[in-house]
């Protein structure tokens, strides 16, 4: 499968119909159900390459850069010699045809400072170009049927990361009282799974709504404003990259999760 469509398009929120489904197939669930929220998106980390890269806080005409870029193809009646040239996945049937895209940044995007939240604590973020995706979905004649066009944008950290969890869109003095090492933990008990965050003096909780026996790998607890939040890496046989992020109050609520480089 190409680096667009492992990492990130097949497991975007806003795929219906049957490219949702195929999504599902493909990547598998997030661990709690959602994605990532208004003021955290998800940022990636390609294993391969080390190309980090985060979904946009602006609304972009991802089509018009598909059609700067792709110049040789026909976006709404492609030929069969542009056909063969683009990727087809035995798991998304015979009529799904994929694309990637490289396009200068759009000017929305450098009007912003950029962070990368993740288990070391927060780095800048430094965009560099866009990337995206063209998939088509065909009739059995082989005419467009569905198009969706979607993009990230690429990125270069301050310092070396070797993961990825979530962009925001603020500078470094944003984020305080970074805890890389925050105490949070499964409750060791039979019956219902409850996660337990040591904070301070006191325990916060979390009681998963479905049933989840996934163990936490790293926590990291910092404060943006008036508010306090945790991220959560989770060990997992599935995913090289899992999180989890939680805002601290009387409990744990999640807000946003993060599943990527996943298979069956």
């Amino acid at each position: 499968m190409n680096t667009i469509g492992r990492q990130m398009i097949w497991r975007w929120a806003g795929l219906s119909g049957v490219l949702a489904m195929v999504a599902t197939s493909v990547q598998g669930q997030p661990i709690h159900g959602s994605f990532g929220s208004e003021q955290f998106h998800r940022a990636f980390l390609e294993e391969k390459t080390g190309e980090l890269s985060f979904e946009p806080f602006q609304r972009l005409n991802w089509q018009a850069k598909a059609r700067a870029s792709l110049t040789w193809l026909n976006f709404d009646q492609p030929t069969p010699a542009q056909i063969a040239r683009m990727s087809s996945f035995e798991s998304a049937g015979p009529f799904f045809r994929s694309v990637d895209f490289r396009a200068p940044l759009d000017p929305a995007v450098n009007r912003e400072t950029y962070l990368l939240i993740f288990p070391g604590g927060a780095v800048p973020l430094q965009p560099s170009q866009l990337k995206g995706s063209v998939d088509l979905d065909f009739d059995r004649d082989m005419t467009v049927h569905k198009m969706m066009v979607s993009g990230a944008i690429v990125a270069k950290s301050a310092r070396a990361v070797t993961t990825a969890a979530f962009a925001i869109v603020g500078k470094q003095d944003d984020v305080k009282d970074v805890d890389a090492a925050a105490k949070f933990a499964k409750r060791p008990q039979t019956g219902s799974t409850v996660y337990d965050l040591t904070d301070g003096s006191r325990t916060v909780t979390w009681t998963p709504v479905s049933a989840v026996d996934t163990e936490p790998a790293a926590a990291l607890t910092f404060r943006m404003a008036d508010q306090r939040f945790l991220l959560v890496k989770w060990n997992s046989s599935l995913c090289n990259a899992s999180y989890t992020l939680f805002t601290i109050g009387g409990e744990l609520e999640p807000i946003a999760d993060n599943d990527y480089d996943c298979d069956h």
